[in-house]
């Protein structure tokens, strides 16, 4: 028997090759592959590297029942989509979206039984296996649903993207668009002519690889939406600050926040202390509160979820296990805490920082263009007088908090103390 062998055969083995490709890459990627959300989008993205392989296969052998297990695939794509998409957005799988397509997709699976749902014709030059009737309907309905909810997906995280990362959320958007709108409207144009079929899977396939690309370069991309984390405090049992992390603008000092934290703890003391977790609703967004032996932490976020309760909580417990010495001993030094840093990389990594909204913001300036206050340049200028180094640590002097800078003035008096202490030891030796 002689294949059936064309251009869309070719593009749907294409297509199913990035997919399972795509797939692998966010599965084996370790910034990637335990994130929630991801797990239902890479389900998707797989089952539609199968379809696409069933609908070549199919095509190649003019198998119909394939064609039609094809088109039921439709149905678990959809779902798993749906599913992983609510959860970036709202951390939640239902949705009346999820209610309509179920429904859609139970009467699909019955429709695609009865006889007359796809059939071989000889179209455009060769010879296709389109679907018929309901069946048709059904499927063009969920691949719609499948389309929208992606663009969906790709606006709201466009929209809502921080500057540090708005370049990976354009590139993920126009990976996005070139998936699903752009191929919807070659998907329609193809119900007068089968040659945009061929359009649509090519724009779909280079969509999928941008789109991969655009969420293996930055995870973070998964959580824009469903919440923005603002600021972490750690603080021992006495009420001193021991950590502060800012993911925002916050003009609001760490012991003003510690502060506010002792406080609320005081009028919650029994509830905090009988189930460890406390979220508290303020203005704007909530304080989750984690109290443990030596210490509690407060993070302030827009809203609460599962996610970020078990962040704080492993947070928690690393925080207390890597200073153990140092809490046991009640040191409320910030500086012996501030490799706590690396606790903050292992379980918030995930979340977009907001701290820098523009290209003009003070961070990402060059040294030139940034202004200490006058005393502190001045005191440095004296202290470093070659140019090109005075400009380097300008900038990191700048960039760093003012606890940062005024240990480096200290330090420095303290070595200049040493060393003109030990000259005028020389010196004595010498004149000896």
């Amino acid at each position: 028997m002689a294949l059936n062998m064309n251009a869309e055969v070719i593009l749907d083995f294409a297509f199913a090759l990035v997919a399972f490709i795509s797939g692998i890459i966010t599965l084996i990627k370790p910034n990637t592959r335990k994130i929630h959300s991801l797990h239902f989008i890479r389900i998707a993205i797989f089952i539609g590297g199968i379809s696409m392989l069933l609908d070549g296969i199919s095509l190649l052998i003019l198998n119909i029942p394939l064609s039609i297990i094809e088109g039921f695939l439709n149905f678990p794509i959809a779902l798993s989509l749906i599913i992983g998409v609510n959860y970036v957005l709202k951390e939640n799988y239902n949705s009346f979206g999820f209610i309509v397509t179920f429904g859609l997709g139970i009467l699909l699976l019955y429709v695609g039984f009865q006889p007359g749902a796809a059939e071989v014709q000889f179209q455009e030059g060769y010879f296709r296996i389109p679907w018929i009737g309901l069946f048709s309907l059904l499927t063009t309905i969920l691949y719609m649903i499948i389309m929208g909810y992606i663009f969906y997906w790709g606006i709201k995280t466009v929209r809502n993207a921080p500057f540090l990362i708005k370049k990976e959320a354009i590139l993920f958007f126009i990976g996005i668009t070139l998936y699903s709108l752009t191929s919807i409207v070659f998907y329609i144009l193809y119900e007068f002519t089968s040659v945009f079929i061929l359009v649509s899977t090519s724009i779909a396939i280079i969509g999928l690889f941008i789109f991969t690309l655009a969420i293996t370069i930055e995870p973070k991309l998964l959580y824009i939406l469903p919440f923005t984390i603002y600021r972490i405090v750690v603080k021992d049992n006495q009420g001193y600050p021991l950590f502060d992390y800012d993911w925002s603008k916050s003009q609001v000092s760490e012991s003003m926040f510690t502060g506010f934290i002792n406080a609320v703890q005081l009028m919650s003391e029994e509830l905090i202390k009988m189930g460890g977790l406390l979220d508290v609703n303020v203005k704007d967004g909530i304080l989750i509160l984690h109290e443990s032996e030596y210490i509690t932490v407060g993070l302030a976020a827009s809203k609460a979820s599962k996610l970020l309760r078990d962040s704080v909580t492993k947070f928690t417990f690393d925080f207390e296990s890597k200073f153990q010495k140092q809490l046991k001993e009640r040191c409320r030094d910030m500086k012996e805490y501030e490799s706590a840093h690396e606790l903050i990389e292992k379980h918030f990594s995930n979340f977009p920082s907001r701290l820098i909204p523009s290209k003009t913001h003070p961070l990402l300036l060059t040294e030139r263009l940034l202004e200490l206050p006058y005393t502190v340049e001045k005191d440095l200028k004296k202290i470093v007088p070659e140019r090109n180094d005075f400009e380097f640590i300008k900038a990191e002097i700048f960039r760093s908090p003012e606890s940062s800078t005024a240990g480096f003035f200290s330090l420095y008096h303290e070595i200049k103390e040493e060393l003109d202490k030990l000259k005028t030891q020389n010196n004595e030796i010498e004149m000896k």
